[in-house]
């Protein structure tokens, strides 16, 4: 490759007369299909501004139902959300006679209709969406927006600026999804024909064949350690349908031998994927109210990593085809540019390395520790409960002189009034948003990205750097532990390599894996802490996130001791933590058949 020597280059090797060059792909491969039919292509244009390239937006002619069910397919499928539009019309009209694709490119092109001929699509695709959106939980996919924007083929290290706007919502290719191959990894421009670029590229290739080495280890470790755990698991539904299992067939309430392999090959994943390096590219859909989007087009544009800003400027492009007047304005801020820079220098100045801790590079525990939290949490949080009772003839001050003087047993008796009776899918009361605490998360770049996403925090987080890593229990158990340490001194000589010249010092970015840890300083109020709990102390969760939010709780009830036992948080521990989650679903469906046979 040729080196490029600024983001100018960049810019002008990207966008052409105003437009993204045909087949632009950022740093990654263009994705999806490039031989459309003449009728595909007419619906394709139709439904999106581009159809040869990695940026492209969805018209006003896409419904709202269609774009929902394209959202929350990406965590399971690689497949670009244009091609499964297609996908999704063709189906839908070979199983219930709706129009195809080929019809309605005649009505389109004839300028008739195309509502009423989308009306079978529109009313299935919100099926799906009530099915996946309420009756499975994932509440995301009921959110809605102005601004509709696919990012494909994008780094690791770019979704999480793309997620940075807290009233968006995205979904993003699972990265159980992407196959960790070199034609998923990008190069960022700034490497580009410098001498770095083979050393990254070499990098790349030996985490590959460490990452597959971890995933083909575990496979046959897995199922010999915990078989026991799928017997206990049959024996588990059995007793929980008692004599109604005898009236469906067998196969309906045992784990089969499909559904077992899943479990245990998503375990073998979710070990495996701390070798991700952060140029692994990816997809995210994002839907944002269009004066957000504005925002973000500027900070994209100001971003020190050149990938950021040129997928910001055709961003941009894009989203001035469906908002003009309110997308123009986003464009790149002269102070946003110029302040990484001055926050290095400034840490530089004031934090001198020699005064900095140099812990040894090694593996570290994930760990959450509590820095601030308001003076009185709890008598705060019981106050505002007994304030939205009032009607203002006394004042918050004067409850709270008198909530410093309850007994132990007053005290739980408001908070147990407040959360009583709440439903499964009951969020907590807004009542008790009051009140903050600050946590610093030291854990893997992986529980990271994940926990990023629980965007009612405030947060702050340093550059990703090498100043440790987590390595799952599990690798030392097949073996592997010198391998794994063997591959992070490497990520940790060519990161140190490469921000040693100023000139590539942003990119070094890039380099850290996914073992990699990141210190993270969130800010929450009670309500966003027993929300976030809930949530992410899921059995299916990954153990590292799932521990720094156990870690949390546990601080905030020491805090807040007239709470505890009253918010949904799971302290346990499972070895196989999809197989509670399969075992459930096995119950309900087996219980839903029974009652239809009634």
């Amino acid at each position: 490759m040729q080196q490029i020597n600024s983001f100018q280059d960049v810019h002008d090797q990207e966008i052409i007369d105003g437009n993204p060059r045909p087949g632009f792909s950022g740093i990654g491969p263009l994705r999806g299909r490039q031989d459309y039919s003449a009728t595909e292509q007419i619906v394709l244009d139709y439904f999106f501004t581009r159809t040869d390239s990695n940026v492209y937006a969805a018209t006003d002619n896409m419904p709202n139902e269609l774009w929902a069910q394209l959202m929350g397919q990406f965590a399971r499928t690689s497949t670009p959300a244009r091609d499964r539009a297609l996908k999704i019309i063709n189906s839908t009209a070979e199983r219930y006679g709706s129009a195809d694709v080929e019809t309605l490119a005649t009505l389109i092109e004839k300028g008739r209709d195309v509502e009423q001929a989308l009306e079978i699509v529109k009313k299935k695709a919100s099926e799906w969406v009530s099915k996946w959106g309420i009756d499975y939980g994932h509440a995301s996919l009921r959110d809605s927006g102005v601004i509709r924007m696919v990012f494909e083929g994008i780094s690791q290290r770019f979704t999480k600026e793309i997620e940075a706007a807290r009233e968006g919502a995205y979904q993003e290719i699972s990265t159980r999804a992407v196959p960790f191959t070199p034609e998923n990894l990008g190069t960022p421009y700034e490497l580009r024909g410098t001498g770095f670029e083979q050393p990254v590229q070499d990098l790349d290739a030996r985490l590959i064949e460490t990452y597959q080495a971890i995933y083909d280890g575990l496979i046959p470790h897995l199922h010999k350690k915990f078989q026991h755990l799928r017997e206990e698991a049959d024996e588990h539904i059995a007793t929980a349908l008692g004599k109604d299992k005898e009236k469906i067939e067998e196969k309906d309430w045992r784990v089969n031998d499909k559904e077992w392999e899943g479990i245990i090959k998503s375990k073998a994943f979710d070990v495996a994927r701390y070798m991700l390096p952060q140029n692994i590219t990816t997809a995210v859909g994002v839907t944002l109210n269009a004066r957000r989007f504005q925002d973000q087009l500027t900070m994209w544009q100001s971003h020190p990593l050149w990938e950021v800003r040129v997928m910001g400027k055709v961003a941009q492009i894009e989203s001035k085809k469906i908002s003009p007047e309110l997308m123009k304005y986003g464009n790149p801020s002269e102070y946003y540019l110029a302040l990484q820079p001055k926050l290095d220098n400034l840490a530089e100045e004031t934090l001198p390395e020699k005064e900095i801790g140099t812990d040894s590079y090694r593996h570290r525990n994930v760990q959450s520790k509590l820095v601030s939290a308001s003076p009185q949490l709890e008598n705060l949080v019981l106050t505002s409960i007994l304030f939205n009772g009032t009607d203002g003839r006394i004042s918050m001050e004067e409850i709270l002189g008198k909530v410093e003087r309850l007994d132990e047993a007053q005290r739980r008796h408001i908070a147990v009034t407040a959360m009583e009776d709440m439903g499964p899918h009951d969020l907590y009361a807004k009542i008790m948003e009051i009140g903050s605490l600050v946590f610093e998360r030291v854990y893997d770049i992986g529980a990271y990205r994940d926990l990023q996403r629980q965007r009612g925090d405030r947060q702050q987080r340093n550059r990703y750097g090498v100043v440790g890593y987590n390595m799952p229990k599990e690798v030392a158990a097949i073996g592997l532990e010198k391998v794994f340490e063997a591959r992070m001194d490497e990520v940790k000589e060519l990161y140190e390599a490469i921000k040693a010249n100023p000139e590539f010092r942003d990119a070094a970015e890039y380099i850290p894996v996914m073992a990699n840890v990141v210190r993270h300083v969130v800010t929450k109020e009670p309500v966003q802490m027993f929300y976030e709990a809930g949530l992410r102390t899921q059995p299916a969760g990954i153990d590292s996130y799932r521990s720094i939010i156990q870690q949390e709780m546990e601080q905030t009830f020491e805090l807040m001791p007239a709470f505890r036992g009253l918010v949904k948080v799971n302290n346990d521990y499972y070895d196989l933590g999809r197989l509670p989650e399969k075992v459930n679903s096995k119950i309900r469906k087996a219980r839903e058949k029974t009652e239809k046979m009634a």
